[in-house]
């Protein structure tokens, strides 16, 4: 351990050697507000194989003193700089999480030739304001007349981790315990992301963006956004992961990063692939954007309903938590949100097959106002859910993931270009699901979720032929065995599974 000197400012920090001795780059890892250093300990040794690797505590945390400077984005990022001069390091990556991410895209909009990529894990960089000022809001009257987070920390505890230890939360607490609310809020504010939205867009080296899939204060629609803002950056939904996926999907987490360095290592920031992915990713976010804008009828409210890790609704930002199980709603609702609009007789026949036409309708209006009722509980404001002689849909604006999920799926299917349509079925992978539609039981859903699995499976059978069309059996392999998660019995995938290994053992043997 040692110690970085700056006026009366300490800056804690450690440097470990890595394992391999032809190593020669380094990976310089910033940890969230609240945290300290300590909350890469799972990560390091993986990253040792091939990296030097630089931890340290940011001002105000673990055993770093935050001096006579008042502490600001800009004077975090200084001390990145003088850490990298101090120790002269030559060839580095940062990894930073949270609203460390802010102060890592603040010191790379300087655009140092030494830093070679970013990557940033959970990182809000587009918060809605009011929203944010509000959560900023309730954690300082959470913690008004206390001297330290660690009571803060407590309360939000159980969403850092899904596999969470007594070790590992008691190394959460300890952290917390040593930051005080003044320097946590320095960082923590609406502000520091709105900084962060200008400069990322500055940046021109390849970014990773990686954020835990079951991450329910930073959720990937959130990290998902920072692709609007620059079209260098890639993004990955670590599957089984919430905040700190550095602890729930440790060694994932690990060659994510590491491929993601090896791949971009040495490429021109101007090189033809770049130059085509920048393209392609900003005309495709620019497209999609318009066609939603064109698409979308004039409406104040938003309907957010998500169903492909369990089902979450948010009416103009607020979740609506009560009563889905109740009187048909979930299902109605999600109908409603795939389909758009639907007539009373298809309704009655989606969801009460068995009955006679006149008890079914007779349900579906009682289902109907009880799905009114949830969407708006006065009944005073004009109707959400609203039936037009036949026809019934939402009046609002209606955001799903599995819409958008769907969308992306026939998007891609519709692009000539087989290198343009292998990055869009890459990324529709990666954003699958376990189980897309739960607790839907309907026939209808059950169709529509293996017309979903048919859908993948497809994909990975294209992504497979391309890999070994290329001489890549190993990625080959890797889809083959994605596709047989969903068809485990199927007689051709595993006679071409055991072709692919065949070759790829054959080539290990030369």
């Amino acid at each position: 351990m040692a110690f970085l000197k700056h006026g009366n400012a300490e800056i804690h920090y450690e440097k470990i050697e890595s394992k391999n001795p032809q190593a020669q780059e380094t990976i310089i890892l910033i940890h969230p507000t609240g945290l300290d250093k300590y909350c890469w300990n799972e990560i390091i040794p993986l990253f040792q194989e091939n990296y030097h690797v630089l931890r340290y505590d940011l001002r105000g945390h673990g055993e770093s003193t935050v001096g006579e400077e008042d502490l600001s984005i800009s004077i975090l990022a200084d001390d990145i700089q003088r850490l990298v001069e101090t120790l002269q390091l030559e060839t580095y990556h940062i990894v930073a999480q949270g609203f460390g991410g802010v102060i890592a895209i603040e010191f790379a909009a300087r655009k140092s030739k030494k830093l070679k990529t970013l990557i940033l894990l959970a990182v809000p960089v587009h918060f809605p304001r009011e929203l944010g000022n509000k959560i900023v809001t309730e954690r300082k009257l959470q913690v008004k007349g206390h001297q330290n987070m660690l009571y803060k920390s407590q309360k939000i505890l159980d969403k850092f981790m899904l596999y969470p230890t007594d070790e590992r939360k008691e190394r959460i607490l300890s952290a917390f315990e040593k930051v005080s609310p003044s320097v946590y809020f320095e960082i923590f504010n609406v502000e520091s992301l709105d900084r962060a939205q200008q400069n990322i867009k500055e940046i021109t080296i390849p970014i990773l963006v990686l954020s835990g899939s079951d991450d329910e204060t930073f959720p990937p629609e959130l990290n998902l956004a920072i692709l609007n803002f620059n079209p260098n950056a890639r993004y990955y939904t670590v599957p089984y992961a919430s905040f700190l996926i550095q602890m729930d999907q440790t060694a994932l987490t690990a060659e994510w990063i590491h491929n993601f360095i090896v791949k971009n290592r040495n490429r021109p920031a101007d090189d033809e692939a770049s130059s085509y992915a920048r393209t392609l990713y900003a005309e495709m976010y620019r497209e999609i954007r318009n066609k939603m804008i064109e698409e979308s009828e004039p409406a104040e409210v938003t309907l957010r309903v998500n169903i492909m890790k369990g089902l979450d609704v948010y009416l103009n930002g607020k979740r609506l938590v009560d009563g889905w199980g109740q009187r048909k709603a979930k299902q109605l609702l999600m109908y409603l949100v795939i389909q758009q609009s639907a007539t009373r007789e298809e309704l009655c026949d989606f969801m009460w097959p068995d009955v006679d036409l006149k008890t079914a309708r007779s349900r579906l209006r009682v289902s109907i106002h009880y799905l009114n009722k949830l969407l708006n509980p006065t009944l005073e404001e004009p109707l959400l859910l609203v039936t037009e002689r036949e026809h019934i849909f939402l009046r609002a604006n209606v955001e799903s993931d599995i819409v958008m999920h769907v969308a992306a799926i026939k998007r891609a299917h519709q692009v000539e270009d087989t290198a343009e349509r292998v990055e869009l079925y890459k990324y529709i992978i990666l954003n699958r699901t376990e189980n897309p539609l739960p607790g839907l039981f309907e026939p209808w859903f059950l169709n529509y979720r293996n017309w979903l699995e048919k859908e993948w499976v497809d994909i990975l059978k294209f992504l497979s032929d391309y890999y070994e069309k290329n001489g890549d059996y190993k990625q080959a392999l890797y889809y083959c065995h994605i596709a047989m998660e969903y068809y485990d019995d199927d007689y051709m995938l595993t006679k071409r599974i055991e072709h692919l290994r065949n070759k790829f053992k054959k080539i290990q043997n030369r």
